[in-house]
């Protein structure tokens, strides 16, 4: 038996999955437990999800953070992010993810790879899942998300050119690496 106490991640507690976390090292290889905050804190490296949806045509969704987020109010984002929460599988930190953040179930989830990216402050562990959805319109958690858009590779590049300020670190991150259109 183990010493280590995991908080609870069943779905009947999803409001409160991500308040902890494992810190990771380089190889993404848990080292304890502790809550979100503090790994922030004091900038440990921790496990990631992030999430790319695309339309049938090749177009790529862009989420508006909703006002009312401590991080990057306002800001446009990649499709979904979350940290992982403790003794929770990546897959299902994107599917958690997914559904608060976009009200999307069911979607087939692709995972391309896993690695350790520095972002502004934080180091994270992250796995990149990719998703391509048939619905025409997605509808967003308004707590979470306030708008959306998909756009092409051309549309993306014009703003990240004219509008970096408008773009999450995440986001610009992912355009700098190639993530959302290889």
């Amino acid at each position: 038996m183990s010493d280590i106490t995991y908080p609870d991640t069943s779905a009947a507690n999803a409001t409160s999955r991500g308040s902890h976390i494992e810190v990771v090292d380089s190889n993404g290889k848990p080292l304890l437990v502790m809550p979100s905050a503090t790994a922030h804190q004091q900038g440990l490296s921790m496990k990631s999800v992030f999430v790319l949806i695309y339309n049938k045509q090749g177009k790529f969704f862009l989420q508006r953070r909703a006002d009312n987020k401590i991080l990057a109010p306002g800001m446009w984002d990649i499709s979904a992010a979350t940290h992982v929460g403790a003794d929770e599988a990546l897959e299902a930190a994107a599917e958690r993810v997914l559904l608060k953040e976009l009200n999307l179930a069911s979607t087939t989830l692709h995972y391309q790879r896993s690695q350790q990216v520095n972002i502004d402050d934080a180091t994270l562990w992250c796995s990149i899942y990719t998703a391509t959805i048939e619905t025409k319109a997605l509808k967003p958690n308004p707590d979470e998300v306030q708008d959306g858009l998909y756009v092409d590779a051309e549309e993306l590049q014009a703003l990240y050119e004219h509008f970096p300020d408008m773009l999450t670190p995440v986001l610009v991150w992912a355009i700098k690496a190639k993530n959302i259109f290889p």
